[in-house]
């Protein structure tokens, strides 16, 4: 079973930088790149982030072997050849935090959806979810620097971990989390999953691993290859409860240089067999 995670950059409509240099960044264009990707991997599951109602739509009129689950931001596409569909959900978290001053959800756009699958091959079944996070710097001397981001997102992992181990203990599977946490694995959101029993399948994988990190430039001025960076800069996850109903294949990244034009942020994807 492959796994996949992409935050796909939410800008539908060409930009003036762009333009000037003769290219294109709108939805149309771009769902191209998103659409080779994808099926070149050709995942069961996909845990979208930052997805716009004109990208899905295009998505779904392009990968017809596909059904949508809507979830704001982070809807999730699967196989329904291969996959039943149980039950699944979806959550916007607050702009508000307990005991912090500011705004952590930007247009509302920080969210989960979750869903619950059975696996027509073998009739095990599994919950999976798909988050985005708070995206600011706790770091004063960052250009994005905002107070208490940290902490707003371990406040949001900590909001979505236990309706997914919730799920997980009601129909008795294992559970995976992906998603663009904006979160390093040193990060106090990452401490607070391990503290959970929550690992990245990065640590885990016994086939082919990716350790870069996954991002590079991508914006409205333009975009670059970049440096490949290590993987403890990644800020997308793939988590799963170590030791708990999967085992861990490949950990890999669509990085190609055709995708460097089609987000800041390249899928990540992983091989899961049940234990």
């Amino acid at each position: 079973m492959i796994i996949m995670s992409s935050n796909q950059w939410k800008c539908d409509h060409n930009v003036p930088d762009w333009a000037a240099r003769g290219e294109d960044c709108s939805a149309e264009c771009r769902v191209n790149g998103l659409v080779h990707a994808y099926q070149s991997v050709n995942p069961d599951v996909l845990g979208i982030q930052e997805a716009s109602v004109r990208m899905m739509q295009l998505l779904v009129q392009r990968m017809p072997d596909y059904e949508l689950i809507t979830g704001g931001d982070t809807p999730i596409l699967y196989r329904p050849d291969r996959l039943s569909l149980i039950e699944s959900g979806f959550f916007r978290y607050s702009e508000s935090i307990p005991e912090f001053e500011g705004s952590f959800n930007n247009s509302g756009t920080k969210s989960y959806a979750f869903a619950v699958f059975e696996e027509k091959s073998s009739a095990r079944r599994f919950a999976f979810m798909t988050t985005h996070l708070w995206w600011k710097s706790s770091n004063p001397e960052s250009k994005v620097y905002q107070p208490h981001s940290d902490e707003a997102r371990t406040y949001q992992i900590q909001l979505a971990l236990p309706r997914l181990e919730a799920l997980m203990q009601q129909y008795d599977c294992p559970g995976v989390l992906v998603g663009d946490l904006n979160a390093i694995l040193e990060s106090p959101c990452l401490k607070a999953a391990r503290a959970r029993g929550w690992t990245d399948a990065h640590d885990s994988a016994a086939g082919k691993r990716d350790d870069t990190c996954g991002y590079h430039p991508c914006y409205a001025w333009g975009y670059e290859r970049g440096d490949a960076g290590v993987f403890a800069q990644a800020i997308d996850h793939i988590l799963i409860r170590a030791g708990e109903g999967f085992k861990v294949g490949d950990y890999l990244r669509v990085n190609h240089p055709f995708f460097d034009c089609i987000s800041d942020h390249y899928p990540v994807y992983t091989t899961l067999e049940f234990a």
